[in-house]
């Protein structure tokens, strides 16, 4: 899905939420149920998991959205309670498991070129996302995946955009390096 149109779209469901159309809320859910679960099953161990953090996500944001004001940041907003409800549900399955934390990326060389992903078949990009640390696969699945601006995901995550942009960088590397057979 394209965030800007869909974007738009819930733009024009929240305000047709405000005025009392009862049909609002059912579409929105259905806009945004399908990249929501897709977002929450790369943050989470299991399919299972990630249908109980939709559910808990809509059940936050129906008594939340009368708060929403600027209909242009519901995407983002809707992500922010995906992803506090998978964290939430991750710390009680397994509390052992760390989350990710601000800035926790090294400076980028300046010297250090953009790795490139094409070429690469999507399953097996699927399948390597699968492999990296929580982090970097958090930020390539809102950036590459999801299409959220580094500023978007920033919000998103509460981390600063330096930190994003390094993340989207190693990530790449990193998911290259698995691409390619390395470990």
């Amino acid at each position: 899905m394209i965030v800007r149109e869909a974007a738009i779209q819930s733009e024009l469901l929240l305000l047709r939420h405000r005025r009392g159309d009862p049909q609002a809320l059912p579409e929105l859910v259905a806009l945004w149920e399908r990249p929501l679960l897709y977002y929450l099953r790369r943050l989470l161990a299991s399919e299972e998991d990630a249908w109980d953090a939709l559910q808990e996500t809509w059940i936050r944001v129906m008594g939340r959205l009368a708060g929403v004001r600027d209909g242009r940041a519901l995407p983002a907003w809707l992500y922010i309670v995906a992803r506090s409800a998978a964290f939430t549900l991750r710390r009680r399955r397994r509390p052992a498991e760390p989350l990710p934390e601000g800035d926790d990326e090294p400076e980028l060389p300046a010297e250090d070129p953009e790795p490139s992903l094409a070429g690469f078949h999507a399953m097996d990009v699927h399948r390597a996302l699968a492999r990296l640390g929580l982090a970097h696969r958090e930020a390539l699945t809102l950036h590459f995946l999801e299409g959220f601006s580094v500023a978007e995901i920033a919000i998103i995550t509460d981390a600063a955009e330096g930190t994003i942009k390094s993340r989207l960088h190693y990530a790449k590397r990193a998911l290259r390096a698995l691409l390619e057979g390395g470990d």
